[in-house]
């Protein structure tokens, strides 16, 4: 399936089917995200795989009566850092440079760019940052299961204080952003028979 066939055969799911998805298949769309771009490369957050059924029902209550939280075949949560400090940033350097077979001496102008960048922002305007980066992740996650013909429906709307409850996420430093149940859509679904509507490309673009 080509990418511009495969994002028109995409949708939100509303019903999943109870078909699961293999190892081989979780493990691709995990590493879709793992690859995905962020800004200065620093992905500030954390991807939690939900395999079980008794963690799924945890998060149910908090989802806004959503079944599709629970009746999937994973339901991946994307959740951000609340804090990026000087040691975040030192770290990710030492880890550059690692991988690269450089020196931190060797980046010390790129960790001091990101430095006066983050570290200069406010508090909120550092969580907001954090998360912007998750979208960019999800956007990788949605594109290669719509290329593997693995359905997903990404949500924004639950009860984060919740899930982060039952995730002991607060703990890790973490907040829960996006939720996001991966598998196959039922044949139950009738969302899937709507036409798709998104804006023409006149209205949505300008050349300049």
């Amino acid at each position: 399936m080509d990418f511009i066939h495969a994002l028109n055969w995409r949708y939100a799911v509303n019903q999943f089917s109870d078909k699961k998805l293999n190892q081989a298949q979780v493990s691709g769309l995990i590493e879709s995200v793992r690859l995905s771009a962020s800004a200065y490369g620093l992905q500030p957050y954390r991807l939690f795989i939900i395999e079980s059924e008794a963690v799924k029902q945890k998060l149910l209550p908090y989802s806004f009566g959503q079944n599709k939280v629970a009746n999937n075949s994973h339901l991946f949560v994307f959740a951000h850092k609340t804090t990026i400090t000087q040691d975040d940033i030192s770290t990710f350097i030492s880890q550059v440079a690692s991988s690269q077979n450089r020196t931190a001496l060797d980046l010390k102008g790129y960790e001091q760019v990101i430095i006066n960048d983050l570290l200069t922002k406010t508090k909120d305007e550092r969580i907001n940052w954090s998360s912007q980066q998750a979208y960019i992740a999800l956007g990788k996650l949605l594109s290669c299961a719509a290329i593997n013909k693995i359905d997903a429906c990404p949500m924004t709307g639950f009860d984060n204080h919740g899930i982060n409850q039952v995730l002991g996420l607060n703990k890790l430093g973490l907040n829960a952003e996006i939720l996001c149940p991966v598998g196959y859509r039922s044949t139950m679904d009738t969302t899937s028979i709507r036409a798709k509507y998104r804006q023409s490309i006149e209205e949505l673009v300008t050349i300049i």
